[in-house]
């Protein structure tokens, strides 16, 4: 089995000198409690993603400050874009992120003979995401290549409805089309992606999907329309750890929180 760490989420804000006792935690000390336990019980893991919202404002402070604190992983960790983030400013404080032709943080890998796929659903200064044509095409033909091995798709914004209905209506607005690029390619074993503050798992188009925690705070479930988020706590900050099978590919995904951090 390979072992896979799923972050997502993180949302830095800039760097503060300190924060009032009582007060919600820094999304640095939340990231760096997950980190901790993620040394602790899951240092074998052979790589780490962090599927978007790196930022939440998408500062070079912002970048910097994340930057330096994944440097505590001890795996290589690979990230992408959501929509609190800036594309050009993650791309000059982490300047090592893959890009393709056009500039979209659009890459893939191959891990123990799996093709791992990171998109970027990025559409610049709206909440929602959003595929391209250009996007898109990159896609078609990256699964094109890659159309013997076995492939897992890591992105930000989900391509379904999950019955959040504000959460719902800033998905990935072309689902329709992403989904035909991955139903002509039987390669696609598993989507991983985040935007949702909370975990959760499902199969659309026949294909297995999981949404992961934040590492900085999980949202309550917000089923009804109009209501707002309910009265109910927040989720502590958490992450996913993905067991994937070498052979198929098939994923077993635990996942685990971590108690906010005192300030």
């Amino acid at each position: 089995m390979m072992k896979l760490i799923h972050l997502s989420d993180c949302h830095f804000t800039d760097p503060v000198p300190d924060t009032p006792p009582g007060s919600k935690p820094h999304p640095q000390k939340t990231l760096q409690a997950v980190i901790a336990d993620i040394c602790q019980w899951h240092s074998d893991a052979e790589l780490c993603v962090i599927s978007g919202d790196l930022t939440h404002h998408g500062t070079l402070a912002q970048y910097a400050l994340f930057r330096d604190t994944i440097a505590a992983l001890p795996m290589p960790v690979h990230v992408i874009p959501g929509n609190h983030d800036v594309r050009d400013t993650m791309l000059t404080t982490l300047p090592d992120t893959p890009c393709d032709e056009n500039g979209f943080i659009n890459y893939s890998f191959t891990c123990n003979g799996i093709r791992i796929v990171m998109l970027d659903t990025l559409s610049d200064g709206e909440d929602s995401g959003v595929l391209c044509p250009m996007r898109l095409a990159w896609l078609k033909t990256e699964l094109h290549h890659s159309r013997n091995l076995p492939c897992l798709v890591f992105m930000h914004h989900p391509p379904v409805a999950m019955g959040l209905p504000f959460m719902d209506s800033i998905n990935l607005q072309n689902a329709d089309a992403f989904g035909d690029v991955l139903q002509v390619h039987p390669a696609i074993r598993h989507i991983f992606f985040g935007h949702l503050h909370r975990p959760c798992h499902g199969i659309w188009r026949g294909i297995p999907f999981t949404g992961g925690a934040s590492s900085y705070t999980g949202q309550p479930l917000a089923m009804q329309p109009g209501a707002g988020l309910p009265d109910k706590p927040w989720l502590e900050p958490g992450y996913g750890i993905a067991l994937i099978n070498e052979n198929d590919a098939s994923v077993r995904y635990h996942f685990e929180t971590v108690p906010n951090p005192k300030n």
